[in-house]
C-alpha cells in the first residue's frame, strides 16, 4: 500500500498565517458550524415524531387554557350573582326601612324621565 501520510511540521516550522488567511479560516469554521445547524433543523423539520410531539403538546395546552378559561367564567358568574343577590336584599331592606323615601326618590325619577323624554321630543320636533 502506497497510502501517503501526511505528517504536521511544528508550529515553529510552519510560516505564520496572514490576517486573511486567519479571517478565512474563521469564515469557514462558521460556514460548517451554520451547514451543521442546517442539518439538524432539517433533520428536526422532517422527523414526524417532534411534529406529533410539538401537535401534542399544543393540543395539551390549549385544553389547559380552555379549562382555566371556564372555570374562571364560572367564577365570575358566581361572583355576579352574589353581587345582584345583595344589591337586591339592600334595595327591598331600603324599602323596608324607609318606605316614603324610596316612594319619593321613585317619584322624582320617574319626573326627571318624562321631562327627558318630553324635552327630546320637542327638540326633535314631534
Amino acid at each position: 500500500m502506497n497510502e501517503k501520510v501526511h505528517v504536521l511540521k511544528p508550529r515553529s516550522a510552519r510560516p505564520l498565517w496572514t490576517d486573511i488567511e486567519r479571517r478565512a479560516g474563521r469564515i469557514g469554521t462558521l460556514a460548517g458550524r451554520v451547514v451543521a445547524l442546517l442539518r439538524q433543523v432539517q433533520e428536526k423539520l422532517n422527523d414526524e415524531q417532534s411534529w406529533n410531539n410539538l401537535r401534542s403538546s399544543a393540543e395539551n395546552r390549549t385544553e389547559e387554557w380552555r379549562q382555566a378559561a371556564a372555570m374562571r367564567a364560572q367564577e365570575w358568574r358566581r361572583q355576579a350573582e352574589s353581587s345582584y343577590q345583595q344589591a337586591r336584599e339592600r334595595a327591598r331592606q331600603a324599602a323596608h326601612d324607609y318606605p316614603l323615601h324610596v316612594a319619593l326618590a321613585a317619584g322624582v325619577a320617574g319626573f326627571i324621565v318624562g321631562a327627558a323624554l318630553r324635552a327630546g321630543r320637542t327638540h326633535h320636533g314631534d
